[in-house]
């Protein structure tokens, strides 16, 4: 079963990250599966990515509500197949999650659940979704105050790579700078990236210029080949 295709250009920032590293053929299934989504990329982490989320909006204070999530899943009843490997995906995200929490650094921010829905950045005519999973708020050395978040990445099996965590963070930057500039100024270190499927917790891009060239360079390319992409071959 396949979604109802996205007719304009649109991306989210983890995949855009991808892209931009990636070579041809991935780059065109990447924009494939944007334009065409199939319904479980977007679900398949669902519990995982809220319960993770909650727990660092709590400030990391709470461990037992990521134990408790484990328990809900693996006492659940799968009705199929795919149900299982779901649940049993989330129990290990949650788990790789659990045995970096102590490396989390939230340099003293003060954290809070983003929206569900958020606004995209618009760049090149590319709708890029970027929608932050924790929004931390905090002060610089002279008391001002700033703004950053936490971007989520769950699957295993596409470990993100240093430049592309560093393009997640610029994005997460930018996003700041457009939706919540009257908020503080943004703050690279509470800009950063948690690769939960790999266990790895990347700091936030310290320059962003030229990072933003590249997602500009790419988003123009996105919407030229935008039109060109066909559905996926029927299975």
């Amino acid at each position: 079963m396949m979604a109802k295709a996205n007719n304009d250009p649109r991306m989210s920032i983890n995949k855009l990250s991808e892209y931009i590293v990636a070579k041809a053929a991935r780059q065109t299934r990447i924009i494939r599966d944007q334009k065409y989504p199939p319904p479980y990329i977007t679900t398949y982490y669902r519990d995982a990515q809220e319960v993770i989320s909650q727990f660092i909006a709590n400030g990391l204070s709470d461990q037992s509500i990521l134990e408790k999530r484990i328990a809900v899943l693996d006492q659940k009843v799968p009705a199929n197949t795919y149900e299982q490997r779901r649940n049993s995906g989330n129990i290990e995200a949650i788990d790789k999650f659990i045995n970096i929490v102590d490396d989390i650094n939230l340099f003293g921010a003060t954290p809070k659940l983003a929206p569900q829905q958020s606004q995209s950045l618009r760049i090149r005519n590319v709708d890029i979704s970027v929608r932050p999973e924790v929004i931390l708020t905090g002060k610089n050395t002279k008391g001002k105050p700033t703004i950053g978040g936490v971007k989520l990445h769950f699957p295993s099996s596409s470990s993100l790579t240093t430049d592309c965590a560093g393009y997640i963070s610029a994005g997460l930057q930018e996003y700041f700078r457009w939706f919540h500039i009257d908020d503080g100024a943004v703050d690279h270190r509470i800009s950063f990236v948690i690769d939960v499927g790999s266990g790895t917790i990347h700091e936030g891009a310290k320059s962003v210029k030229q990072r933003m060239k590249d997602i500009e360079a790419a988003c123009e390319q996105i919407a030229n080949l935008w039109p060109t992409i066909t559905p996926p071959a029927s299975e």
